[in-house]
Parts: structure tokens; C-alpha cells; sequence
């Protein structure tokens, strides 16, 4: 039996040999990263909760700029919540403060009713 599983392995491993290598299209210009997003690294945003009074550290594929209020999820459930974006840095991806798969999203920019009390909380 190991003879046959063996022999079905080489002949599967022949035919890979003479299949032809399908051919990646060049992207298109317009697809093209901009020069600021080239740098190598990941872009790490720090999130104060004041409700937690702490600093978190989140991923996101839209940019924010420090001073947004964004809507994150948190803890093993995800629970929305909202906090304050202080930085943003730019890590090597061997230097991260988190390994990359236990990262989190940055979900959205917080809503506009949300943003107004914040700032009337903090004019207090």
C-alpha cells in the first residue's frame, strides 16, 4: 500500500512540472500606492478611552489624524466603544507592540452626536 501512495505522489508531482505557470497582469497605474503609505512598516494607531483611562494601540485601513474620536471594538467580545486617537507610528513589522494577528480595526470615525459630548465632557 505505501509502495502505490508513493508512485501517486511522484506522478502527481511530474504533471506539476510541465503545467503551464499562469501569468500575474501588470496593475494598473491608477491602482498605485501612494508614496507616503510605501514606507515599510505598519501603521499603529494609539487610542486613549477615557472611560477606561488607558492606551491602546489598534490597526486601520482608513487614515486618522491624532484628535479623532473613533468608534473601536473592545475586549473578547468586541464591544463598541469609543475613544481618542493621541499618535501614529509607523513599526517594522518584527518590532510591533502587539504580534499582528491579535491587532484589532479601528471600526469608524464616531458619529457626530458622539463627538459633541465628548468635547462638551472635556470642556468641563
Amino acid at each position: 500500500m505505501g509502495f502505490f501512495n508513493w508512485f501517486f505522489r511522484f506522478l502527481q508531482w511530474f504533471k506539476g512540472l510541465f503545467r503551464r505557470k499562469k501569468q500575474i497582469p501588470p496593475v494598473p497605474a491608477d491602482w498605485a500606492v501612494p508614496a507616503r503609505d510605501r514606507e515599510k512598516g505598519v501603521l499603529v494607531y494609539t487610542v486613549y478611552i477615557p472611560t477606561l483611562d488607558g492606551r491602546f494601540d489598534y490597526l486601520s485601513a482608513v487614515d486618522f489624524s491624532p484628535g479623532d474620536i473613533v468608534v473601536i471594538p473592545f475586549g473578547a467580545e468586541d464591544r463598541e466603544i469609543c475613544g481618542i486617537v493621541e499618535k501614529r507610528q509607523r513599526y517594522p513589522v518584527d518590532k510591533l507592540p502587539l504580534p499582528l494577528w491579535k491587532m484589532k480595526y479601528i471600526l469608524e470615525k464616531a458619529p457626530e452626536a458622539v463627538v459633541k459630548e465628548y468635547l462638551r465632557q472635556k470642556s468641563r
